[in-house]
């Protein structure tokens, strides 16, 4: 009787273990969460050379593994103008660069910081302008970044050569520039184009005074000047002629033009909304077309 008794202990006791076996496997967890990531480098608005390479530093995170990411970089020529600023006769030398790559990550990681030196190399004859730089990343079990919860980054960075227009702007202060209620804001310097022969020349200029627009999705500020701008302004080539004096672009007789003072309504919103920093940005449009972007900081005073 004990013998028998014992058995029958015995296969109960394995009885439970397997229905607590059971139990685990049913409730085992399924992942739905998308990686994260800060992305360091490039930041909004910064500058690379052709010939150089864009540097790229990011961390990713995953609650159970990390699977892939992917850098997509392409340009933004049409960008802010929305189509008003007419194409010039590109010159077939120069190329709008474009990349796209996934990376692997080391199986079994949840974190990765990833730097990349010389990955990302700029042909040197790329086409200077405005260019998206988007990086999107999965994990092991399919789960992907998106633009609609913001969790896949997309910034915009200009990329430079040597035959862009340069814009020189003489009346900063601390490399900066000043606007104050009921003063005409000046810009005073000139717009010049390095290139000779067929592809010579500038034919538009795009002027954008504002809170600048790195902040679609970050610096939603719910006022008034978080979604319009102080100035917009644009030339083509025919309008642009009078402002122009031995092949250069006058900054000072745009201005003039424009005839912008900041008013008192204005300011109060800009204190509301704790801004005390506007951005100045030049678009200058040649004929080889290249778009050489100039980013000023604009100090405003509040008293």
């Amino acid at each position: 009787m004990k013998r028998n008794s014992g058995s029958l202990l015995s296969g109960i006791a394995l009885i439970c273990l397997t229905i607590l076996a059971g139990c685990d496997n049913g409730s085992e967890t399924v992942d739905t969460s998308a990686p994260t990531i800060e992305l360091e480098d490039p930041a909004f608005g910064e500058s690379f050379s052709a010939g150089n390479s864009v540097h790229f530093e990011a961390a990713f995170t995953d609650d159970i593994e990390l699977g892939a990411y992917k850098i997509d970089i392409h340009n933004n020529f049409d960008g802010h103008s929305h189509g008003r600023i007419a194409k010039s006769t590109e010159d077939p030398a120069l190329i709008k660069w474009s990349f796209s790559q996934s990376f692997d990550f080391d199986a079994g990681l949840k974190n990765s910081d990833v730097h990349l030196h010389d990955e990302l190399e700029i042909p040197l004859n790329t086409m200077a302008g405005p260019y998206h730089f988007i990086l999107s990343a999965v994990d092991r079990s399919g789960n992907a970044t998106s633009y609609q919860d913001n969790s896949t980054k997309e910034v915009e960075i200009y990329l430079t050569n040597g035959s862009m227009p340069a814009v020189d702007i003489t009346n900063l202060s601390n490399d900066e520039l000043e606007i104050e209620v009921g003063q005409t804001f000046m810009v005073t310097g000139n717009v010049t184009d390095p290139t000779d022969g067929q592809y010579a020349g500038m034919h538009a200029i795009e002027i954008v005074l504002g809170e600048g627009h790195e902040g679609e999705h970050d610096h939603d500020h719910g006022g008034r000047l978080a979604e319009e701008d102080l100035i917009d302004f644009d030339l083509d080539e025919e309008a642009l002629e009078p402002f122009m004096a031995d092949g250069a672009i006058v900054l000072d007789l745009i201005f003039e033009e424009i005839n912008f003072s900041l008013t008192q309504q204005q300011l109060s919103e800009l204190i509301a909304e704790e801004v005390d920093h506007l951005q100045l940005m030049i678009k200058v449009y040649d004929e080889q077309g290249n778009i050489a972007v100039s980013i000023t900081e604009v100090h405003v005073h509040m008293d």
